[in-house]
């Protein structure tokens, strides 16, 4: 990470410790670049994708895009660049564009290759980033698990209008995104920001981004009598809606969205996600003491999910966070504690990807903390 006030010096910086870091002689495999804060000029940025790529020599595949706050080296910054680099002698990597809900404009035998991947024993991650106004990010995630049913896909939503960058190029609508492929694991853990409070529904009847009903019942109505019902403390708190995520149980996990507005006829409308009758339904309030708690559990998941024996020495092991922009900016420092000598990359977004059911497609999420754990194979070939 640096947070050098030019661009041109801060990505060489990064640059370069990376470069440093790195296995001796090995070349980055890919990428991933985040910039953050207003201080650097709009063209500066959009070249910065490219000059990433020459300082590295080797033209390694690279994603990334102007966020809200970035992690890298051993912090995080709201104004200053962070880069991670990996070496993965064996794997494949693919950057792509999306620019509507189908899937990415790649050759059928890349794609044939893909979809092989897990019955050839390899493993399939994807990190994602698109621009806030992109309203097929869903279908782009499902659609890739469709074809990758083994894949596991990490990212987030960046605000709107901001800058994406895909190996030289720059966008700021749409989507953008790299395939890798290859002999290594990749697990998710997911840390949640919303504490789910009252029974749980089923969505009867829903038009568009409204719930009108549940439980047969007019939303509206029945979601103010499941709040008054509840403890003091709780109504105090912000309160979303949280919806079954696919493949989800009666008891959830759920992925919880801002109310927006009430409707006349008693229906709520909720922030961007899909909504599908008959799928359950739990209010969710945010609730700082619960996630901190909630976090300690998912960093031990962590711990266990790296498989390292000597936490103190270095390892072939690294992990990626995106992480909400308003929840707890603690959760990359907290990881450091745990993981002390796993490098860890990655941004403060305006929503996040990732599975919420194990095996499942990864959703838009709200308020939560993404965390990838890429290791080495023990077999690996």
């Amino acid at each position: 990470m640096s947070r050098a006030p030019a661009l041109e010096d801060a990505v060489a910086e990064a640059v370069a410790e990376c470069r440093r870091r790195l296995p001796r002689d090995a070349s980055a495999t890919w990428v991933q670049l985040f910039v953050s804060g207003d201080a650097y000029g709009d063209d500066d940025v959009r070249q910065a994708g490219a000059k990433v790529r020459a300082l590295f020599g080797s033209s390694p595949a690279l994603i990334g895009g102007v966020v809200r706050a970035c992690v890298g080296g051993e912090g995080q910054t709201t104004e200053g660049v962070s880069i991670t680099a990996a070496s993965m002698p064996g794997a494949h990597a693919t950057t792509f564009r999306a620019t509507v809900g189908a899937l990415p404009a790649l050759d059928a035998r890349t794609w044939t290759t893909l979809a092989k991947s897990s019955a050839n024993g390899d493993t399939v991650g994807a990190v994602v980033l698109a621009e806030a106004s992109f309203s097929d990010v869903d279908d782009v995630l499902q659609r890739l698990h469709v074809v990758m049913p083994n894949s596991v896909v990490l990212g987030g939503v960046v605000d709107q209008g901001c800058v994406m960058f895909v190996d030289d190029d720059a966008y700021t609508e749409g989507a953008v995104g790299m395939l890798l492929r290859g002999d290594f694991e990749l697990d998710t853990h997911i840390a949640h920001g919303a504490r789910p409070v009252g029974p749980v529904m089923s969505l009867t009847h829903a038009q568009g981004g409204a719930v009108l009903e549940l439980d047969d019942s007019p939303a509206h109505p029945l979601l103010l009598e499941t709040l008054e019902a509840l403890p003091e403390q709780s109504k105090s708190m912000p309160v979303m809606l949280g919806i079954g995520a696919h493949g989800a149980e009666a008891g959830g996990p759920f992925i919880c969205r801002d109310i927006l507005s009430v409707g006349e006829s008693g229906g709520v409308e909720v922030a961007s996600v899909e909504l599908e009758e008959g799928a359950p339904v739990q209010l969710h309030v945010r609730d700082a003491a619960w996630a901190t708690e909630r976090a300690k559990e998912v960093l031990k998941r962590c711990v266990t999910s790296a498989k390292i024996e000597d936490l103190s020495s270095e390892n072939s092991v690294g992990a990626l966070i995106f992480a909400c922009g308003h929840t707890n900016r603690m959760h990359a420092s907290n990881f450091r504690e745990h993981l002390p000598n796993v490098p860890l990359g990655g941004a403060y977004v305006r929503g996040e990807f990732g599975p919420l059911v194990s095996g499942g497609a990864s959703s838009v999420l709200s308020h939560t903390s993404t965390i990838g754990i890429f290791r080495k194979r023990a077999n690996a070939r």
